[in-house]
C-alpha cells in the first residue's frame, strides 16, 4: 500500500479494520481535550504532520511526504470521528463497517465545506454510482498545501495549520452539530488571522520570521479577495486584541487552537520578549486560560520540535536545540513547582521509585535501575493534570535533566551525589 498511488485509501482501511482506536477515558473525559492528545504529537495542530496518532504501517518510512501527511490527515479524521460517535463500535466487524463508512465520508464533507473546490468533474452524469473512495481520495490530496518554505522551519509550521481545523470539524459534521461549517471556518481563520497579526506587533517590532508565518498562513486560508485585504492592512498597521472578536472560538480546542498559533508566531524565533509573553498572558486570560495553561502550550510545542529533531532536519543547529532545551527545562520546573504536593504524595505511592531510591543510599544504582527509575518519573510528570493532555519529549527527559525539574528533597543526597 502506497498513500501516492490510486486506491491506497481503501487498501489502509483494510489495513486498519483489524485494530480498534483506544481512547484513553481513565485520564480524561472531556471529548476536545482528548481530541487534542491524541492530534498534537502529531503535528498537524502546528501544519507540520510527521506521524500518525497511534497506528503505524510497517511501510510508513518508504512513503514520501505527501503520502505521510494523507495518512496522517486520515487517521486524525478516524480518531475525531470515532470520540464524536455516541454509539462507538465493539466489535470488529463494527470497526471495519466504522473505518469504510467514515473514510467514504470525506470527500462529501470537503463538499460541503468547499464546493467549488470539490466539484465532481470526474464523475460522469451517467454513472449510477460514485467511487466515494477515489473522491475521499482526491479531496485529500487536495487539501494538502505544499508550497511553505522547507528551508524555513518556523514558516513551515504554518504549512498545513489549518488541517487541524478539518480535523475538528470533521468530527462536529459527523456528528450532526454544525449546519454551516463553511461560514463558521472561515470566521476562525479570519480571526486567528488578526490574532497573529496583532501577536507580530506585541513588540511593536515585525520580524522577518513573524511576516513569513503570517503570508504564509494567509495564502493557505482560501478567503474571500476583501477578507484577504483587510488582514494584510490590519498586519501592516497594526491591531489590539481590543480590537478583535474572540467569541468565534466558542470551545476548549479552538481556544487552544487559537493560543498555541500565537504562541507560534511568538516564539519563532525560540524568544519571548517581555512584551510579547505580556500579550500571551492577556490573550490567555481573554480565552480563559491561566499563566500555566500558557506555559503548557509553550511546553507542547517546544516538546515536539525536540522528540522530532532528526526529522526536521533543517533546525539541526546545536545553539537553537540549546536554547529549546533550556527553556523546556525552566517550564517543566515551573509546572513542577507548582505541583509539589502531588509530587511527594505520587513518589511516596511509588514502590518501584522508592525502592531504587532506598538502594541508592547503600549502592550505585546500575544502568538498567536508573532507566527504570527516569521512566518511573516520567510516567508521573505525565499523570499531572497540566501535562497530561501533551506528550512530553522522552528522549530529552534523561535523568539528569529530570534532576533539574523534581524538587531535589525527592532523592536521597547520596543519590544527588
Amino acid at each position: 500500500m502506497n498513500p501516492s498511488e490510486r486506491g491506497w485509501l481503501e487498501k489502509y482501511l483494510q489495513y486498519r479494520s483489524s485494530t480498534p482506536i483506544q481512547l484513553d477515558r481513565q485520564i480524561i473525559l472531556n471529548e476536545d481535550k482528548l481530541l487534542y492528545k491524541i492530534v498534537q504529537p502529531t503535528g498537524l495542530l502546528y501544519g507540520h504532520p510527521l506521524h500518525s496518532p497511534t497506528l503505524r504501517h510497517p511501510k510508513e518510512q518508504r512513503w514520501n511526504s505527501l503520502g505521510k501527511m494523507k495518512v496522517v490527515l486520515l487517521e486524525s479524521f478516524l480518531h475525531s470521528a470515532v470520540l464524536k460517535t455516541q454509539d462507538k463500535p465493539t466489535s470488529i466487524p463494527e470497526w471495519e463497517h466504522f473505518y469504510i463508512e467514515t473514510g467514504k465520508s470525506i470527500g462529501h464533507f470537503y463538499a460541503t465545506l468547499n464546493p467549488e473546490k470539490h466539484k465532481k468533474s470526474f464523475f460522469s452524469i451517467l454513472e449510477k454510482t460514485r467511487d466515494d473512495f477515489k473522491y475521499a481520495e482526491d479531496a485529500l490530496r487536495k487539501n494538502l498545501f505544499l508550497k511553505s518554505r522547507w528551508d524555513y522551519f518556523w514558516s513551515s509550521l504554518f504549512q498545513n495549520s489549518l488541517l487541524f481545523l478539518d480535523t475538528y470539524y470533521f468530527g462536529e459534521w459527523k456528528a450532526g452539530r454544525f449546519h454551516n461549517i463553511k461560514w463558521h471556518k472561515d470566521a476562525i481563520k479570519i480571526m486567528v488571522l488578526k490574532v497573529l497579526a496583532a501577536a507580530a506587533h506585541a513588540n511593536n517590532l515585525i520580524k522577518r520570521e513573524e511576516r513569513n508565518m503570517f503570508f504564509s498562513f494567509l495564502s493557505s486560508a482560501n478567503l474571500t479577495k476583501g477578507h484577504e485585504k483587510l488582514l494584510k492592512a490590519a498586519f501592516r498597521d497594526g491591531i489590539t486584541l481590543e480590537q478583535i472578536d474572540l467569541r468565534q472560538a466558542d470551545t476548549w480546542l479552538l481556544k487552544k487552537y487559537v493560543l498555541e498559533l500565537a504562541v507560534l508566531m511568538i516564539w519563532s524565533d525560540q524568544k519571548v520578549a517581555l512584551k510579547e509573553r505580556a500579550f500571551l498572558l492577556k490573550l490567555a486570560a481573554l480565552l480563559g486560560f491561566s499563566e500555566i495553561d500558557l506555559e503548557v502550550s509553550l511546553i507542547a510545542i517546544e516538546s515536539f520540535v525536540i522528540e522530532n529533531w532528526k526529522e526536521v532536519y533543517f533546525l539541526q543547529s546545536k545553539h537553537s536545540y540549546q536554547v529549546i532545551g533550556e527553556t523546556i527545562l525552566t517550564r517543566l520546573k515551573f509546572v513542577a513547582d507548582k505541583n509539589k504536593e502531588a509530587l511527594v504524595l505520587a513518589f511516596q505511592q511509588s514502590k518501584e521509585i522508592l525502592q531504587l531510591l532506598e538502594k541508592s543510599k547503600q549502592n550505585k544504582l546500575g544502568e538498567e535501575e536508573k532507566e527504570n527509575l527516569r521512566i518511573q518519573i516520567i510516567d508521573i510528570l505525565k499523570r499531572m493534570p497540566e501535562l497530561v493532555i501533551i506528550a512530553l519529549p522522552d528522549t530529552f527527559l534523561t535523568l539528569a535533566v529530570l534532576l533539574k525539574i523534581i524538587p531535589k528533597e525527592l532523592f536521597p543526597t547520596s543519590f544527588l551525589d
